[in-house]
């Protein structure tokens, strides 16, 4: 029988290891610590989960919470339509050698 890349005998001679190391009073301690850092990281992973899931449940479409209709409707009236904009854009800039109109305009302002 083999767990992982170890075998029984292998895992055996790893716990003769640990015991002789350690001693049989703290071993008790160990494995509740190891026991408690185990069921630590297991709630974490699904507290990870969780709120993976919770944030895709958010990102669906439909309506959004926190956004209303009236703030949408607001927003596309303040925007200029694209005909204004387009428009009001400024005309292409002089060829750089022309500074002669440039200057006249100066003058005559």
């Amino acid at each position: 029988m083999r767990i992982g890349p170890f075998g029984v005998w292998e895992i055996l001679i790893i716990l003769i290891v640990v015991l002789l190391i350690f001693g049989p009073r703290r071993l008790p301690e160990m494995a509740k610590g190891l026991g408690q850092s185990v069921r630590a990281f297991r709630k974490e992973m699904r507290d990870i989960k969780e709120d993976f899931n919770m944030d895709e449940q958010r990102d669906t479409p439909g309506p959004r919470s926190g956004v209303s209709p009236a703030t949408v409707q607001e927003a596309q009236q303040a925007r200029p339509p694209a005909d204004a904009a387009a428009s009001a854009a400024p005309s292409a800039p002089a060829p750089a050698g022309s500074d002669e109109p440039k200057a006249e305009e100066e003058k005559k302002a």
